[in-house]
């Protein structure tokens, strides 16, 4: 069995990779059916004892590692599925009513629409003669505006409340996320009604890095000429973190370019400065003779830029994907100073397995997804596809074949990510391709470097890191224009349906295929039953969609209010109601809950939208339907609102083309379908 990309190696020379799967696969089992720990630990000692027996007789222990680290991965996510807390815990006080909450802020707060939202842990809750010093972490939404930062003390009366999930078969498990995250339950208070009460003492390393992003914002704020200057806000993300300033607009324009990845503090951003500060340390390494007559500027090389990747890390604020991000290239590194660099898959799977190792859920966040997804897909199609080396041929050439690397790593990366976007977002860029081919050069090798440049000059003076900040942000001017050209373009996007992990196993099954054709002997075969199979789910979809005979009814969890979907013989779809709270920018029923219903029945299109009164509850969950999902007509009972809400409906079933139609008493009969 051969599937390498360095080369046709068997697949023994990548031991990380099937030990990783090993522990996927055991993750995965442990958050689905996380009931059986006994037996899970009896596989783990069997299967050590059996490691550590055929080490000792000197014979294979693949199958015994990868049956351990199965059952270690089952049993590391248990803690995270039913997590053993004690009496003290805030999870045991969360719906018993109001207290007087005393804890510490953990995250710089986030505000959006006049509200703030925070990470608050616990230290005391108090109620009458009632007191108990308590643990474990709350999300805070203050009302308004209040002064605060991590490190700061509050104290505040309100009541404690569970995250609550809608019971829509396959929707968003967001108890679960925020279980995740270490949160166990929410809280809303006034920002009049906030007392702050002193500070945390926090390491000097943590207060030099909050004073060094508040310097840099304050010199990004100084050198931008408009408050509102969207330029700012995205140098802001990429150099250290901060997302606040990045409203839903803009990062719609960036998704609908095929540039989202770029506002978030990635691989990509870690990487760009790993290679920036390798290349500029290796320059410098030949200058140092000890080095070159030893063979150590490869390896010391790697070790010094283990210093500038750390250092953006802790000034990005170490968020989950940023540490996973500084994980992966740390691994990297760590091969070149070992001299283990050979096999880039083998690395990789060592950076997935000790993200993994260090926090089990990482495996079902997005980040997590999409980063591997669009590095195994550039390494292993690098190295599936031929390509044709630099030689001796003029300078165009030689350019010619860059852009050609240039635009196949894009296109792997789109292609190898492109069922985790479908999966999560609904929604993927036509444009990806040819918008990167812009934008990385120009933020990732410009503008990145320039304001990481600028950041360091501004430990020295504020007069060059104001210069540097300046240029990046015409530049940043500069790559917004291209974002903004290729989102307008009428196909930039196309939202999609939900695809199955059925359908995701047979994409990639397909691109492995076509990958090893002529290659491998299996591959015409194994891409012939892919086709098959998909084949096969179509006709299954098709049938449930158009062909089935039958008059199905389905009533969406929406919480108060509600939602009922009809699907007619014949294809044609109903939506009545569509739920919904007073303002759609907090909570988006329509996006968040009902639109992913429909996705997931592989509904693209809704043809008759019911407006039974036009309350919020009833209403607001219509509007983003109405935007997406090609309404042809909207019927309500003559009642009028002067909401927002009601004129946004009305609103984008015009844009829509849709027809807006009174069903009363005089309203002729109308045609739902088949019969």
């Amino acid at each position: 069995m051969r599937q390498t990309g360095n080369g046709d190696r068997p697949v023994y020379v990548r031991p990380a990779l099937p030990l990783t799967l090993a522990l996927i696969g055991g993750i995965i089992i442990g958050e689905r059916l996380p009931g059986c720990a006994l037996v899970a630990a009896a596989i783990l000692v069997l299967a050590v004892a059996g490691l550590i027996a055929g080490l000792h007789r000197r014979r294979p222990v693949r199958w015994s590692a990868m049956l351990a680290l199965a059952a270690a991965g089952y049993l590391a996510m248990l803690p995270w599925m039913s997590p053993a807390r004690g009496p003290d815990h805030i999870a045991g006080f969360v719906g018993t009513g109001t207290w007087r909450i005393r804890g510490t802020v953990v995250d710089p707060p986030s505000a959006r629409h006049g509200r703030m939202r925070l990470i608050v842990e616990t230290a005391a809750l108090s109620r009458g003669a009632q007191a108990h010093a308590v643990q474990g972490r709350i999300r805070l939404t203050v009302m308004g505006h209040a002064s605060l930062e991590p490190g700061d003390r509050i104290t505040f009366s309100a009541r404690l409340k569970p995250f609550r999930n809608f019971g829509n078969p396959g929707g968003f498990d967001y108890r679960r996320y925020m279980a995740f995250k270490g949160i166990q339950g929410s809280a809303w208070v006034r920002a009049e009604h906030l007392q702050r009460s002193g500070r945390r003492s926090i390491t000097p390393f943590k207060r030099l890095v909050q004073k060094a992003r508040r310097h840099l914002a304050r010199l990004i704020d100084e050198v931008a000429d408009d408050p509102a200057d969207e330029a700012k806000a995205v140098l802001k993300a990429l150099v250290f973190g901060d997302r606040s300033g990045i409203d839903d607009g803009l990062r719609k324009r960036f998704n609908r370019a095929g540039a989202g990845h770029l506002l978030a503090i990635s691989g990509l951003h870690v990487g760009i400065v790993a290679g920036v500060a390798f290349a500029g340390l290796r320059w410098l390494a030949g200058f140092i003779p000890f080095l070159l007559w030893r063979g150590w500027g490869r390896p010391w090389t790697a070790a010094a830029t283990l210093l500038p990747v750390a250092a953006y890390g802790a000034l990005a604020g170490m968020s989950p994907s940023t540490q996973r991000a500084v994980i992966m290239v740390t691994v990297f590194l760590a091969a070149i100073i070992l001299g283990r660099e050979h096999d880039t898959l083998n690395t990789l799977a060592v950076a997935a397995l000790t993200i993994l190792a260090i926090f089990p859920p990482a495996l079902f966040s997005i980040s997590f997804q999409l980063s591997f997804a669009a590095v195994v897909a550039i390494v292993y199609g690098l190295g599936r596809i031929e390509r044709v080396g630099p030689d001796s041929t003029p300078w165009p050439s030689r350019m010619g074949l860059r852009l050609r690397a240039f635009v196949l790593v894009s296109a792997l990366a789109i292609a190898g990510t492109t069922p985790v976007t479908l999966y999560h977002f609904n929604q993927t860029s036509l444009v990806g391709i040819a918008a990167n081919l812009f934008l990385v050069p120009l933020v990732g090798f410009l503008v990145v470097p320039l304001g990481l440049l600028s950041a360091v000059a501004a430990s020295f003076g504020d007069l060059l890191a104001s210069m540097g900040f300046r240029l990046s942000i015409d530049l940043l001017r500069l790559a917004l224009a291209v974002v903004d050209f290729f989102a307008g373009l009428p196909l930039a996007a196309v939202q999609t349906v939900t695809p199955s992990m059925i359908e995701i196993g047979l994409y990639y099954l397909a691109a492995w295929a076509l990958l090893n054709l002529g290659r491998a002997a299996a591959a015409p075969w194994v891409l012939a039953l892919a086709v098959a199979l998909a084949g096969g789910d179509a006709i299954y979809w098709s049938y449930q969609r158009f062909w089935q005979p039958d008059l199905k009814l389905t009533a969406i969890d929406v919480g108060q209010g509600s939602a009922t979907l009809m699907e007619l013989p014949g294809g044609k779809v109903v939506l009545m109601d569509g739920g919904g709270y007073a303002d759609n920018r907090q909570f988006d029923m329509g996006r968040l809950v009902v639109a992913p219903v429909l996705w997931r029945k592989k509904i693209a299109r809704v043809d008759i939208l019911i407006l039974s009164h036009p309350n919020a509850d009833h209403l607001n969950g219509l509007i983003y339907i109405a935007r997406h999902f090609r309404v042809r007509e909207l019927w309500t009972n003559g009642d009028v609102n002067t909401t927002r809400g009601y004129a946004d409906l009305m609103a984008a079933c015009q844009q829509a083309g849709g027809v807006v139609r009174t069903m009363d008493s005089r309203a002729g009969a109308a045609d739902f379908g088949q019969t």
